[in-house]
């Protein structure tokens, strides 16, 4: 939907861009001013781990309007951060800080019509908020299409920290409120989760009798080996 920006980047002189998106790439004719580009287009979702090999490491990652459509958002801010290699321009919806309760955060399925309605009153376009400003959409297929997190600044801050980025500067480029444009960039930490593979493959080892993975420098030993 955003697709323009891989023009404005390759304009700016790219040397490698990739256009990222869970839709088909005719949408907005973007297969037809492709064509005399070097530009890459990869159909995929931010939350599968062989879509985010298949894109692989950029400088820059500009990412917006898709954080609060997940019940994922800590996940996707793995995925990017596996791919972000110096910044990452993150766009995404906020709700207001909830006195008391720092880092709090909001789930919008299956709100009842009068806790959506009084939510709703914050969206200048809330019909196009899909559990906010209509009903929650569970038709198989569409879940993607539904606003599923309210995040405040705050929890969005902690979710990028933990996700091993620092953010350099918030933005708020509109005169809506609950909108803003994080810059941020990777920080130099091993990840807080093992890798996905982990806990299977060291139990694929321990049934054969091997030697086991390591845990507690398991990042680290990777390395050396790789190395």
């Amino acid at each position: 939907m955003h697709g323009d920006i891989v023009f404005r980047a390759e304009a700016a002189g790219a040397t490698e861009v990739t256009l990222f998106d869970a839709g088909d790439e005719d949408y907005g004719g973007f297969a037809e001013r492709r064509r005399g580009s070097k530009i890459r287009f990869v159909q995929g979702d931010l939350e599968e781990p062989r879509t985010i090999e298949r894109v692989g490491p950029h400088d820059v990652v500009w990412c917006t309007g898709v954080l609060y459509h997940t019940p994922n958002p800590v996940l996707q801010l793995l995925h990017l951060r596996e791919i972000t290699r110096e910044l990452l321009f993150l766009g995404t919806r906020t709700i207001p800080e909830i006195p008391g309760f720092d880092q709090a955060c909001l789930y919008y399925p299956y709100l009842d019509e009068r806790s959506r309605r009084a939510h709703a009153r914050a969206y200048w376009d809330a019909e196009h908020c899909y559990a906010i400003g209509t009903p929650f959409d569970d038709r198989p297929m569409h879940g993607h299409g539904n606003f599923w997190w309210g995040i405040t600044p705050s929890a969005l801050r902690a979710m990028l920290t933990s996700a091993r980025f620092e953010v350099l500067e918030e933005r708020h480029p509109h005169d809506y409120p609950w909108a803003v444009d994080v810059v941020a960039r990777p920080i130099d930490k091993d990840p807080l989760l093992p890798p996905r593979a982990y806990y299977r493959e060291r139990g694929e080892q321990n049934d054969r009798g091997g030697p086991g993975l390591p845990f507690g420098n398991y990042y680290e030993r990777a390395r050396t080996q790789a190395g």
